[in-house]
């Protein structure tokens, strides 16, 4: 998992998000999306999952990682392609976004 320095929280891990969530949480607001793990956390919003293609690899986020990664019929090349298509990605600290969702 990737880390920031967080200015409250200190060294934390981050999430990655869309630029859609991105301004929700920037707004102050509870980010709505689609949360998964897969190498890092991820918040995307429903249309960005389903317009970018998203769900074509999502059932890797099921998977331990030593076995997702040996995965070879196609769902990496759909994550990456997906996750290259997502424009104005967001990284915010976990923790942050956590109390913003309390």
């Amino acid at each position: 998992m990737d880390i920031t320095i967080c200015q409250i929280h200190g060294q934390a891990e981050i999430i990655e998000t869309c630029s859609h969530v991105a301004e929700q949480i920037d707004a102050g607001t509870v980010p709505r999306g689609r949360r998964f793990s897969i190498l890092s956390h991820m918040l995307v919003c429903d249309d960005c999952f389903s317009s970018l293609g998203f769900e074509r690899f999502i059932s890797l986020a099921d998977l331990p990682l030593e076995e997702a990664i040996d995965v070879e019929d196609g769902r990496w090349e759909a994550f990456q392609a997906a996750y290259e298509r997502m424009e104005g990605r967001g990284l915010f600290c976990v923790k942050c976004v956590e109390e913003l969702e309390r």
